[in-house]
Formats: structure tokens, sequence, C-alpha cells
């Protein structure tokens, strides 16, 4: 059996995974062992780009056999498109139906605007507290999905992605969010439970 199959059938502990990523890291990434943090995010902190990703998630699975998801993330962060799952919202909540030509001035408000758009041109009454149920429900489907690529949603600060679509549905702070999901105690958390003891 080869160093490589021995590795990938082996039950490991966390701090097994721990330190053979963080080894796996200091070398794809030529960083320091002191830099490596459990909050640190690959890509704002240690600066990982698209083929360090690549390389390590080569890496991990050769190691432990396990895929990470970082193109789904990278994917999932900047096809984020809050619009769509606006209109769902508008039209299951309202009964509104908004055109993508309608959608396009909608780039640069917040969720009141929004809804005070959508007040004035469909004769929607909108109640109070409204925009902050919007915002929250957003905020949830934005959480599912990170879910749906593997990662946990209580990662998510959704208290603070609701306060940015309040502001602007396209902050680019919330693809930023995303991306710095992908944290070195997130890939140890998302790597332990499918290798880990059980």
């Amino acid at each position: 059996m080869s160093q490589t199959e021995e590795g990938v059938n082996k039950t490991w502990s966390r701090g097994e995974v721990e330190q053979t990523l963080q080894e796996i890291l200091m070398d794809a990434l030529g960083v320091e062992e002191e830099n490596i943090r459990s909050e640190v995010s690959l890509v704002h902190d240690l600066g990982a780009e698209s083929i360090d990703l690549l390389d390590i998630g080569f890496r991990v699975h050769q190691t432990f056999g396990v895929e990470l998801p970082t193109k789904a993330i990278q994917d999932s962060a900047l096809s984020w498109r809050n619009m769509g799952e606006l209109t769902q919202i508008l039209e299951e909540r309202y009964g509104v139906r908004v055109t993508p030509e309608e959608i396009e001035q909608f780039h640069m408000m917040g969720i009141p605007g929004v809804l005070n758009w959508v007040a004035e041109q469909k004769g929607i009454a909108i109640q109070n507290g409204e925009a902050e149920k919007v915002a929250e429900e957003l905020a949830d489907r934005l959480a599912r999905e990170v879910e749906s690529v593997g990662f946990k949603a209580s990662m998510i600060d959704k208290g603070g992605i609701v306060k940015l679509l309040i502001e602007n549905l396209n902050s680019p702070k919330i693809r930023e969010g995303m991306i710095r999901l992908f944290s070195v105690g997130a890939m140890v958390d998302f790597i332990t439970e499918r290798v880990g003891e059980r």
C-alpha cells in the first residue's frame, strides 16, 4: 500500500488533520507556521490565489482522499446574485413580478429602496419592518448556498449580511465574506468531518 493510499484509508484525529493541513499550507503558500491560525482566511490573509487553491485541493485530495469545494466556493461567491433570489422573494411575499429590465435599477439600492419602488410601481402596501424580514430571508438563502458546498451556515455573520443588504444589495463585502469562509479552521472542520474519528 502506498503512502497516499494509507493516508486516504486512515482515520484521522482532528489534531492530525490540523498538523498535516498546516504542513500542506506552509509548503503550498510559502508561509510561516505562526501565520497559520484557525481564523485565518486562505485568500484574504494568506494570499492564496486560484492556482494555489487548486494546488492545495490536489494535495488535500492526495493526502486525505477528500475533495475540497474550493471551486464551488469561488463559483458561489462570484455567482451569488441576490437579484434572482430577491425577485423570488418579492413574488412569494407580495405576488409581484419584476422584469429583468426593472431589476437593473435595483443594483445600487438597499432593500428599503427596492420595497419603496415596489410599493410605488406595483401598488403594493409594504408594512414597517418588511425590509429587515426580506433581508433576513435573503441572508438565510445565502446560508443555504454556503451549506450546499459543504460548509457550516453558522460560520456566516447573518446579522452583518442583513445590514449590508439593507444598505446595498450588491455590496462586495457579501462576496468577500463568502470567500473569507474558506479559512484554515473551516478546512480542518470540513476534512475532519469526512476522515475523522467518529
